[in-house]
């Protein structure tokens, strides 16, 4: 049977109820009124008729020496007396109303013939004694039949409240049924079809749905399973697909010689091969499927390499130690976006790529040791030349002509750029092999920002550069190493100073912005663009090549003191605007 008609049979029922439950109230409330009606009708009339008799002769006796009244009453009597003849509805009711004439009409002849005043005499006074004795037999036989219709109407009322209650009872059973029963037959099916459906898109297509029935589900549940089948026929043919490509991808990661790991987007490890499989002492068995914070419960070099990235993740270095030698390693993690097929999601896996960095790691230290050593070495030959320089200007070796002065200051201008740069390297190494000494102190900012600018004065006077100071008021003290900072703010405005066009303006500032010491130092000059913002604080770069002058250090060792210190140092700039170099420190008592 279809659902439909079910539905249709079901309203069907539900409407011949309702529609039985009015009939049947309908006719109990008639059955209530017939009998209240015929209580009223019939026996009600005939009680009213023998009280009116009654009082009729008694003001026939009230009035025995009035003729003329007796005569009227008599009228009225019979008047009355005929309604009650058409009236009669009880048993033996016929009988005694005829009785009632006889006696009636013994009282209008002895009326008659009675002659003189008092037309009452003692034969019409037994008749109307006899007649009122038949009256009040007639009274009490319609008094008992009020009595017994009346215990038939409470009884037929009694009778519509039970079977009215009745009905009602297994109307709202037979409701109840079909509320309770009729709903879950009708969503059983589709709730079974989405449980298949939520088992389907966990994965599991090993699922059908029971095609025994005979309604419009029966045609859902064979073109379900129809395509269930089909799903199964397909996810057998891209799962050997999956796996192939898989495999592929397997042996194209064992061939790299440098350990990497894939890690999908809920956190399951995708593959690894061997040589990061021995940099974690892990199994394949215990590694590949798992979740990776799970494995890295156990695995402390594992739980360093999927910390969360910060800033410094790329200079992280790694001790491993691999076939007996200790290795040193850095991380490279490559997020990649792969669309799923079928999806508008977008996959989001990551690969942790270890390289093995210890050769660089070894020349780079070499390298720092042969720059420091090659400083030091360079700062002997230099001082002989500057002591050279300064005995030929003292005059003690003799009197030197204008070009002879020339060259000697030429000479000694060119000793101490050389002396600068041995220091910048010398400064450089030691930054770099840690060897290199802070003295931090509490010192007042204002201080050091007038220091700084007085140092720099003798360079103002060439372009006619004027220096702007603004220093916030109650500036609290920060604990640095004065000489770094100083040395650092000098670099700012020697290299405002050399791009500030004449008669340009400097800015210098220091204010407290978010619990943090801000010194700035802004020119005028052509500003910086994006692309070199990005590198004007590594090593040996110069943005202007045909420049003379400079290593290209500076701006690189301060930013090496100022993080060492605690702080941390930038840049912000435009194009034809001007650039504006910060550093920002940690005050002494925030």
């Amino acid at each position: 049977m279809t659902i439909k008609r079910k539905l249709i049979l079901l309203l069907s029922a539900l409407f011949l109820i309702i529609v039985a439950s009015i009939g049947l109230s309908g006719y109990f409330v008639n059955r209530l009124a017939e009998n209240s009606r015929q209580i009223v009708q019939d026996n009600y009339r005939s009680l009213l008729y023998v009280q009116e008799m009654q009082q009729t002769l008694d003001a026939i006796l009230a009035h025995k020496d009035d003729t003329s009244r007796i005569i009227m009453e008599m009228d009225v009597l019979w008047t009355t007396f005929e309604k009650q003849n058409v009236n009669i509805t009880e048993t033996g009711e016929a009988t005694l109303t005829l009785v009632l004439k006889e006696h009636l009409m013994k009282i209008q002849d002895n009326l008659s013939k009675v002659e003189g005043t008092t037309p009452i005499h003692n034969a019409t006074r037994d008749a109307i004694y006899k007649a009122r004795s038949v009256l009040n037999r007639i009274f009490q036989l319609n008094e008992k039949a009020v009595e017994v219709q009346n215990q038939k109407a409470v009884q037929a009322a009694d009778d519509a409240i039970l079977y009215s209650s009745l009905f009602a009872l297994t109307a709202i059973l037979v409701t109840l049924f079909y509320i309770f029963r009729i709903p879950g037959y009708l969503i059983r099916p589709i709730q079974e079809i989405s449980e298949q459906m939520e088992a389907i898109s966990a994965g599991n297509y090993n699922v059908s749905v029971n095609e025994d029935r005979r309604d419009e589900f029966r045609q859902m549940a064979i073109a379900f399973n129809d395509m269930i089948g089909r799903l199964r026929t397909f996810e057998r043919s891209n799962m050997s697909k999956l796996m192939a490509e898989r495999n592929r991808l397997n042996a194209i990661v064992e061939q790299f010689d440098i350990p990497i790991l894939g890690i999908s987007e809920e956190n399951s490890i995708l593959f690894v091969n061997d040589i990061m499989l021995e940099m974690l002492q892990k199994r394949k068995k215990d590694v590949i499927g798992h979740d990776v914070g799970f494995v890295a419960r156990t695995n402390d070099l594992l739980q360093m390499m999927i910390r969360a990235e910060g800033p410094g993740d790329e200079r992280q270095l790694f001790r491993v130690v691999l076939n007996g030698k200790e290795q040193l390693f850095s991380k490279r993690t490559i997020v990649t976006d792969t669309e799923l097929p079928d999806s508008t999601k977008l996959s989001h896996d990551r690969f942790i790529i270890m390289d093995d960095v210890t050769d660089f790691i070894q020349k780079d230290v070499r390298k720092t040791q042969f720059m420091a050593t090659l400083s030091h070495e360079l700062k002997t030959p230099v001082a002989a030349i500057e002591m050279s320089t300064d005995l030929l200007a003292s005059l003690k070796v003799g009197q030197l002509n204008e070009e002879q002065k020339g060259y000697v200051d030429k000479i000694n201008e060119q000793a101490s750029r050389i002396r600068r740069m041995v220091n910048e390297i010398l400064d450089l190494s030691k930054i770099e092999s840690g060897t290199i000494d802070f003295e931090m102190e509490p010192i007042g900012v204002g201080i050091l920002v007038t220091e700084a600018i007085q140092t720099v004065q003798p360079f103002l006077k060439y372009g006619n550069i004027h220096i702007e100071k603004q220093v916030a008021e109650n500036l609290p003290s920060i604990k640095v190493d004065s000489h770094k900072v100083l040395w650092t703010l000098n670099n700012f405005l020697t290299n405002a100073i050399r791009y500030t066009p004449k008669e340009g303006t400097i800015g210098v500032s220091a204010f407290v912005r978010n619990g943090m010491v801000h010194i700035e130092v802004s020119d005028n000059g052509p500003g910086i663009n994006a692309k070199d913002q990005q590198r004007i604080f590594e090593k040996y770069v110069r943005l202007n090549k045909s420049e003379k002058g400079g290593t290209g250090l500076g701006l690189a060792i301060s930013k090496e003191f100022i993080k060492a210190m605690g702080g941390e140092i930038g840049v912000r700039s435009k194009e034809n605007e001007g650039a504006t170099f910060w550093i920002r420190l940690k005050p002494l008592h925030p």
